[in-house]
């Protein structure tokens, strides 16, 4: 099993056992994550830097029963329970998430024992650090686990993505999935989402990344992201390449022959995904400076190319920058979330309290 929070996993127990009036058989957790660089590149196959996070995740605890075919899922951190067949569609419901993963592992087991399952979790909603991908990874852990049936981290991220693809119906890359199921919490993660090679790549001491929460809760499930999967896919198909990760710096010229709209995505994807390289090179020359200034640029591409940052977002990235940080960037999916700032551990209070001051909404989530 992968590394817990065990008092989350302690908590969901107790929470399992409170609402069902039995213990559960066993436990499961996963982290969220936040993105240090590479926004919007992992469904173009390109490359990002996520960061699996410390004590902000989600823990499912199950037990089989209540009668064969049977889902009865319960949240205790919203006190809100859904009874699901397993052999039901989407319905638009928080437990899609877990039911998708459920069927993808253990549908025959559960239609013949059924299952309860509680969850809890300390991600926020809306907030960009992949709490829909914490809840797949978790619960695909789970069923595997109960039912006997070994899923390495890699192919749980590989099914978690499916049903978030498939069964959800959001078009997202792999990334969130692979950081969460793959990741070691407090370290980031190197990525090559089109062959899924990866590494760890390490953090030098004196600096910390402070994830700070916008207020403005996004729905990726609306038409933004969808749109701009549909966008870089018209790009492909304009240029004659198969994915925009086919591209690099030297073809940016070449955007001058496509529509200005795409040529604005395809310029984001081109140069975030040279930021993530760029970026693991820094970390390696422990070169802080120089990955705050590509998260700054990242910031930017966001904001003028690929277009989903929001003003809160904005006004959050230039006041960090303003009260000490070396970089900021929004980071997620975007149209709204939060941002992660770049500060020294001296300044790390500083920072945090002069954006909390500033922007009556916002609050700072964790520092790692």
């Amino acid at each position: 099993m992968k590394t817990q929070d065990r008092d989350m996993t302690a908590d969901v127990a107790a929470a399992y056992e409170q609402h069902f009036g039995r213990a559960p058989e066993l436990t499961t957790y996963a982290p969220g994550r936040v993105n240090l660089l590479g926004e919007h590149t992992d469904y173009n196959g390109g490359y990002v830097l996520p960061m699996p996070l410390k004590g902000l995740g989600v823990s499912i605890a199950v037990g089989r029963g209540p009668a064969p075919g049977v889902v009865e899922a319960y949240s205790d951190t919203f006190n809100a329970s859904e009874t699901r067949k397993i052999t039901d569609g989407k319905e638009g419901r928080w437990s899609d998430y877990v039911l998708g993963c459920l069927k993808a592992v253990a549908q025959e087991e559960i239609a013949e024992t059924g299952l309860r399952v509680t969850l809890i979790t300390t991600l926020p909603m809306g907030a960009g650090l992949s709490s829909s991908a914490a809840l797949e990874v978790a619960s695909i852990r789970a069923a595997s686990e109960l039912f006997g049936k070994p899923i390495s981290p890699v192919e749980i991220a590989v099914k978690a993505r499916a049903v978030e693809n498939g069964f959800v119906g959001m078009p997202c890359g792999i990334m969130d999935q692979f950081a969460s199921s793959v990741g070691t919490p407090g370290n980031a993660l190197f990525l090559n989402t089109r062959t899924l090679d990866y590494q760890p790549a390490h953090l030098p001491d004196g600096h910390s990344f402070v994830i700070v929460h916008s207020g403005v809760s996004h729905q990726l499930t609306e038409d933004g992201y969808a749109t701009r999967v549909a966008e870089c896919n018209a790009a492909c198909e304009a240029l004659g390449v198969e994915m925009l990760s086919d591209l690099g710096p030297g073809d940016l010229d070449r955007l001058s022959g496509i529509p200005g709209l795409l040529a604005r995505r395809t310029r984001h994807v081109i140069t975030d995904n040279q930021r993530v390289l760029d970026g693991l090179d820094a970390l390696k020359a422990e070169d802080m400076i120089l990955f705050g200034e590509l998260m700054n640029a990242s910031h930017a591409s966001q904001r003028d190319d690929y277009e989903i940052t929001v003003p809160e977002t904005d006004a959050l990235v230039e006041a960090a920058l303003k009260a000490g940080a070396i970089g900021a960037r929004q980071t997620g999916g975007g149209f709204g979330g939060s941002i992660v700032v770049l500060v020294p551990d001296t300044a790390v209070e500083t920072v945090g309290q002069a954006l909390v001051d500033s922007f009556s909404k916002a609050r700072v989530l964790a520092v790692t």
